[in-house]
């Protein structure tokens, strides 16, 4: 009886210590992602509009993903991130009505439209390595420049009911923040704002990646196994003719560093969306070890999460040689302006 009550007791107080360590870890990886995720999606920004990739319909996903993950840093992050930096400033923002609606707001559209944009870029990649014309007609700029719009406008549309589900309401001893659901839209709330974001960004989106990431992992070996069978038999001129006119280095580099980005992405949604949709059918364990590997978990998938919208940059630049010598030139080109003016 005595081991049993002195191990609950330290099961207690690991709980306890967990509760004071794990927001004050949470605040320096926050502070880390933020920098992390605002320099790298800046460099794809300015990268992706370079010459060498911006007449590429791949590349313009891309640079709208970027672009929706700076706003995701400043707009979702930027604002956990005051909660620790600067409380009263973070409880003026989030205790104004139009704070609590355009916050929600932006934390239910961004990350659906970063999700998107990626998972255009995988079908655009499958289309381009198809040996199938009229899909690789489909990898087009104009194609990619009106979904992109098609995308943003149905998603700024379908997201405006969030601003009627959420409200300030006075504080209760069970709920401590005023921006919340009121009783009546609560399970309205739950479905839409929880079950069909966890749905989305942890079960559709990863599905997608991966069915278009095998699809286009067997495009490609198809192409090869095509050139090779055909350099037995042919000379140098068929096998040209012969072969996926789209599948250029170019073309390759950005299928690799598409794939990693899909594979990253699935491992960093997953976690976090799990923990939504646990949520959404049970309550915390009562179990006080359960309940301190429950809370660890949670943070460990909250940080994983938004390493989601940091990564771009890194794979890109870690798997894509053309990325990365674009990069290079982007700072060579920087230096001798800054050069030119100062001599001037």
């Amino acid at each position: 009886m005595s081991n049993s009550t002195n191990r609950s007791v330290k099961i207690s107080l690991d709980v306890l210590q967990a509760s004071i360590i794990l927001p004050m870890m949470d605040k320096y990886m926050l502070i880390v992602l933020y920098i992390g995720g605002m320099l790298g999606s800046l460099l794809n920004i300015f990268t992706f509009r370079q010459r060498k990739f911006r007449k590429n319909s791949c590349s313009l996903y891309f640079l709208s993903a970027s672009i929706t993950d700076f706003f995701v840093m400043n707009a979702v992050l930027m604002m956990d991130a005051l909660r620790y930096l600067n409380s009263s400033l973070f409880n003026l923002i989030n205790s104004s009505r139009i704070g609590c609606k355009l916050g929600k707001y932006l934390i239910y559209l961004l990350p659906c439209l970063s999700s998107t944009f990626i998972t255009l870029a995988c079908i655009d990649r499958f289309c381009t390595s198809s040996y199938n014309s009229r899909l690789r007609k489909l990898s087009q700029l104009k194609v990619s420049r009106i979904l992109i719009s098609l995308v943003v406008l149905i998603s700024v549309v379908f997201s405006i009911h969030i601003t009627f589900l959420f409200d300030i309401l006075p504080p209760t001893p069970a709920k401590s923040d005023p921006c919340r659901s009121p009783s009546n839209v609560f399970q309205l709330s739950l479905i839409i704002d929880g079950y069909f974001f966890s749905m989305y960004n942890g079960a559709i989106v990863p599905l997608l990646l991966l069915i278009f990431g095998l699809l286009i992992h067997r495009n490609v070996r198809l192409s090869r196994r095509r050139i090779a069978a055909t350099s037995n038999i042919t000379s140098n001129r068929t096998i040209i003719a012969t072969r996926n006119p789209n599948l250029n280095r170019h073309n390759l580099h950005l299928i690799t560093m598409l794939l990693i980005q899909s594979i990253v992405t699935v491992i960093l949604n997953i976690p976090y969306m799990t923990v939504a949709l646990y949520g959404f059918y049970n309550n915390a364990p009562t179990d006080q070890m359960l309940l301190l590997l429950y809370i660890i978990f949670v943070y460990i998938a909250r940080w994983f999460w938004f390493s989601n919208y940091v990564k771009t940059f890194y794979i890109n630049t870690l798997s894509s040689e053309i990325f990365r010598n674009t990069l290079i030139q982007l700072f060579i080109d920087i230096s001798d302006q800054m050069r030119v003016r100062i001599q001037q």
